[in-house]
């Protein structure tokens, strides 16, 4: 692809002040960059033959909020079809750490959570088929005083407010009782929050058996068929056109991800949403280990799986420097550094790579979508290593523990860190799941409540948080 003179200066420009800035941001580091990659998730085969020539609605995208977002309007008698550019889950789906949490959620994300918790206990009975959901418990260790005190705050506010007929399962465990939780620790842990209905849902395989799922009940997934844009007529939406053909329909769902900026761009909406890189690991588990989630503040995150293995997270953002880097950066600066997921940059081609990507396009175009089928970032070795290396110092048990797999994940959240599950007004008929960073907690909630928007009926949980009108203020 040609790049123009005007983009090539920009870059460079770009380069340029970032360099000139380097002494001011000292995290700006060099690694981290996106490329296409293969999917870690288990194959879901995609629906055979041409495609309908019209479907009551349409999903774009294969992710944990597309699938659960069909399976939601399925069930209510509507015909659904999932248009997937890859392979489901191929992408962050299939790549996320997926602990299935609530606790130290902001007041808007919380129903979120506590909802997809109840839901994700009776996933597996639902379907009839193993998702690898456990209610596995999560301990997460105070440090201080100052945590104790948060910790105790939060439950007492959560558990008034917890709704949905079910109790907040989230207590102080102290003696004993933690230190079973927390067998073999180095460190003299005294006070931590247990969250006991806190579950577990390996990636690679949860997304894929609820695709199966999705397909017993009629959902339509069509692989390997990227979506160009949207047809309107008499101002509602009317067609979508894919490359390989148009589906007629009067109901479409943006569940894309990563690329959900992207293709809005080209529509003429601004979705306010920055790609952040995350590295994962896997590690092979030891008899004597602590059992279930563990968070400790000293930066170690793990979660056993089903398989026996360790998933383990440095859970650190990066945030790679794009061209979007200049238009939403500062908008993110008070996530720089500080906080549950601190964030830091990277420097590198991905700033000249982001000059050269189409970013608009007509509907008789290839598009981005049809380049990257998947695509992720490259793992953080160093930060990899370096949480693998606090766990065994931390539980020596460890130390014959082996990396199993090593894999990078990209997320696109907000600057306000709440996702978007909204109408488009300026689409009627179109509506938006996409920028969360916690999919698999979310997604059976955030599934369910895109389906009433969809439908018209009265959300299960308030959406004013999640609307698009927010951006406009």
């Amino acid at each position: 692809m040609k790049i123009s003179r005007r983009k090539l200066l920009l870059g460079v420009g770009a380069a340029g002040v970032l360099a000139g800035g380097a002494a001011l941001v000292p995290m700006v580091r060099r690694d981290g960059k996106f490329v296409e990659a293969k999917s870690r998730a288990s194959f879901v085969e995609g629906t055979e033959g041409a495609l309908p020539k019209e479907s009551d609605a349409v999903i774009i995208g294969g992710g944990i909020q597309g699938i659960m977002t069909a399976i939601n309007l399925a069930e209510r008698g509507m015909s659904v079809t999932i248009l997937e550019k890859g392979e489901i889950a191929g992408e962050q789906s299939g790549r996320a750490y997926s602990q299935i949490i609530s606790y130290q959620t902001s007041p808007e994300i919380f129903p979120l959570h506590h909802y997809g918790k109840i839901l994700w206990r009776g996933m597996n009975e639902k379907i009839g088929a193993d998702t690898s959901y456990r209610t596995q418990g999560r301990v997460e260790a105070l440090a201080d005083e100052k945590a104790f005190d948060k910790a105790q705050a939060w439950i007492k506010t959560a558990k008034e407010s917890a709704g949905f007929d079910t109790p907040l399962n989230t207590r102080i465990i102290k003696g004993d009782e933690l230190s079973n939780r927390l067998v073999g620790a180095q460190t003299p842990w005294t006070v931590a929050a247990f969250e006991e209905d806190s579950g577990s849902v390996d990636p690679e395989t949860g997304t894929p058996a609820l695709a199966r799922y999705a397909k017993q009940i009629g959902v339509k997934i069509y692989t390997n068929c990227a979506v160009r844009g949207i047809e309107t007529a008499g101002g509602k939406i009317s067609d979508v056109v894919t490359e390989k053909g148009a589906i007629k329909t009067s109901h479409v769902v943006l569940a894309g991800g990563i690329w959900s900026r992207l293709f809005m761009g080209n529509m003429g909406i601004d979705i306010p949403t920055l790609n952040v890189y995350l590295s994962q690991q896997r590690v092979s588990g030891v008899p004597g280990a602590p059992r279930g989630n563990v968070h400790l503040p000293n930066g170690i995150h793990f979660r056993e799986q089903a398989d026996g293995t360790y998933a383990v997270a440095p859970r650190i953002f990066t945030s790679s420097i794009v061209k979007d880097s200049f238009l939403l950066g500062p908008k993110f600066m008070h996530l720089l550094g500080g906080g549950e997921l601190p964030l830091e940059f990277s420097i590198g081609e991905d700033l000249f790579n982001s000059f050269k990507m189409a970013t608009s396009w007509k509907l008789d175009e290839k598009t981005p979508f049809e380049q990257y089928r998947i695509a992720t970032a490259t793992q953080n070795t160093e930060h990899l290593d370096a949480v693998f290396q606090r766990m065994k110092a931390e539980f020596p048990v460890f130390e014959k523990s082996q990396v199993v797999e090593r894999w990078g994940a990209v997320v696109s959240p907000t600057f306000d860190e709440l996702p978007i599950i909204s109408e488009v007004k300026e689409y009627p008929g179109l509506v938006i799941n996409t920028a969360t960073v916690w999919g698999m907690t979310e997604g059976p909630a955030a599934g369910e409540l895109t389906a009433d928007i969809v439908t018209g009926k009265k959300p299960v949980i308030d959406p004013t948080p999640f609307s698009m009108d927010r951006f406009k203020k």
